[in-house]
C-alpha cells in the first residue's frame, strides 16, 4: 500500500508541474567570450561583466548584450528565446497543466545562441567609438534574428515557424 501511495504521489507531482520547469527551470546559463578577452559587457543595459563569463538569463524573453573594450568598436549581440522541442513532449506527458506552468515560468523556451562569442573590431587610426545603445527589439528585429538562427541551423524549421507565428500574433494584439 505504501509503494502505491509513493507511485501515485510521484505521478501527481509530475503531472501537476511543468516538465521543463522541473528539468531545467526558468533561467539558462550562457557562456560569454570575446576576442580579445577582457571586454566589458552589459545585459539589457544593466550590470557589468567581463569576458570570459558565465551569466544566467531568463528564458522567457530576448536579451541584448553590449560589449566594449578600449581601442575597439562597441558591439551588440542579440540572444533570442525560442520554443524548446520539449514543449510537445510536455503536452503529451504532462497535459495542459504542465504546459501552462512551463509557459508561465518561461521554461518552455531556450535561449540561442547558448554560447556567445564576439570578435571585437579594432578602431582605425583616428576613428571614434560608435556607441551602441541597447534598445527594445522591434518586430522586424525579432523576425530577422529568428531567420538568422534558422540559417545558422541553431533552430529547426518547426521552431522557426512556431516562433514566427508567435511574433506575428503579437502585432495583431
Amino acid at each position: 500500500m505504501r509503494v502505491l501511495s509513493v507511485v501515485l504521489s510521484s505521478i501527481f507531482f509530475v503531472l501537476s508541474g511543468g516538465c521543463a520547469t522541473i528539468l531545467h527551470g526558468s533561467n539558462q546559463e550562457l557562456s560569454v567570450t570575446s576576442v580579445p578577452p577582457g571586454a566589458r559587457f552589459t545585459v539589457d543595459g544593466a550590470g557589468s561583466h567581463t569576458t570570459p563569463a558565465t551569466i544566467v538569463l531568463q528564458r522567457k524573453r530576448d536579451h541584448s548584450l553590449v560589449f566594449e573594450l578600449e581601442g575597439y568598436q562597441t558591439e551588440q549581440v542579440s540572444v533570442t528565446h525560442v520554443i524548446s522541442g520539449a514543449v510537445a513532449g510536455n503536452i503529451l506527458a504532462g497535459g495542459l497543466i504542465g504546459w501552462g506552468v512551463d509557459a508561465m515560468t518561461g521554461a518552455q523556451y531556450r535561449l540561442v545562441p547558448e554560447l556567445v562569442n564576439v570578435t571585437l573590431r579594432p578602431l582605425a587610426s583616428g576613428e571614434v567609438v560608435q556607441g551602441v545603445l541597447a534598445k527594445p527589439f522591434t518586430t522586424e528585429d525579432r523576425l530577422n534574428n529568428l531567420k538568422d538562427l534558422l540559417d545558422k541551423d541553431l533552430i529547426t524549421e518547426d521552431e522557426y515557424q512556431a516562433m514566427r507565428k508567435e511574433i506575428l500574433a503579437k502585432i495583431s494584439d
